[in-house]
């Protein structure tokens, strides 16, 4: 029989190796008040060294660091039963793991958006499955949801990272109403731009593109699009601000459904897009924002 400490709360974060994952499971284990007990896991264990060094102080205490591959069934149900053998309970899941990447669309190989997909979306599904079980018998729980603006507004040239965040969206919307029967919160973090190497993983794993295939107008746009994208680098937070937001959220400091972490970004067009259903209006303000260096040309 497992002894369950029910002053400190087991949180599961995926994706820790670097960036948001890494800063929020630094920032709650060294917690002053030592109210939660992290397991940090991340696919390459050979990445695990800075946050070793950053967590050395609490290493083995609030800080447990195991390896987890969102895209492996046998993974996922294996790291989430031996935390529950150790400590009896997992309080708060906070589904991080993800990749994004800028391309052309008809560029883009079949295989990469799958692997997209099953990272950003399905990763996402397993661990929420694995967890519910335990969560609903304790009638107690928190999953908290690594979505983005780009899960509200599409964006030219990220069409399969908007889509595999609009998947994550509709998840947790549809599933939040249930699991309140259960006392379980969900809260969907609706990330801006994050100053974190998730931009660089997504560089260097979009080399694998060759955008140079599309026609001239579509490359244009590319073109003038990544300069916006790079500007977007002057509303970026950095990431332990985001882990500050998420633990006011673990906390119950910030309540909402939606989270949103940058204020300043897109939310004009998430306005239009709510207030028009029919969405022509956001549709066009995307376009002018986007494209409007470009030359205009008839549909």
């Amino acid at each position: 029989m497992v002894d369950i400490d029910m002053a400190v709360q087991v949180v599961l974060i995926s994706g820790c190796s670097s960036g948001i994952g890494f800063a929020t499971a630094v920032h709650l284990a060294k917690d002053a008040e030592k109210r939660f007990k992290v397991y940090a896991t991340m696919r390459n264990l050979a990445k695990k060294g800075q946050l070793e060094e950053e967590g050395k102080d609490f290493l083995g205490n609030t800080l447990i660091i195991k390896q987890l591959d969102v895209c492996s069934d046998e993974g996922v149900g294996k790291v989430v039963k031996e935390i529950l053998d150790s400590e009896g309970k997992i309080d708060v899941l906070f589904n991080n793991a993800g990749i994004s990447v800028m391309s052309v669309l008809e560029c883009t190989p079949i295989h990469m958006a799958q692997d997209m997909m099953d990272i950003n979306f399905f990763g996402t599904l397993r661990l929420v499955n694995a967890v519910l079980p335990s969560m609903k018998a304790r009638e107690s729980g928190h999953i908290i949801q690594c979505g983005s603006a780009l899960g509200i507004i599409g964006m030219p040239f990220f069409e399969i990272y908007s889509a595999t965040k609009f998947a994550v969206e509709g998840l947790t919307e549809s599933l939040a109403p249930m699991l309140r029967q259960f006392n379980i919160r969900c809260t969907l973090m609706e990330m801006g731009p994050v100053k974190t190497s998730i931009g660089e993983n997504s560089v260097a794993w979009g080399k694998a593109i060759d955008n140079s295939t599309a026609d001239q107008k579509t490359q244009e746009m590319l073109t003038v699009g990544g300069g916006h994208v790079a500007r977007w680098e002057t509303t970026a937070l950095e990431s332990n601000e985001i882990a500050a937001v998420v633990k006011e959220v673990i906390l119950g400091q910030k309540t909402d459904f939606r989270v949103q972490t940058n204020k300043d970004f897109l939310m004009d067009e998430i306005a239009a897009k709510i207030k028009d259903p029919a969405c022509n209006e956001p549709l066009e303000k995307i376009t002018k924002w986007l494209y409007g260096e470009c030359k205009k040309s008839k549909p």
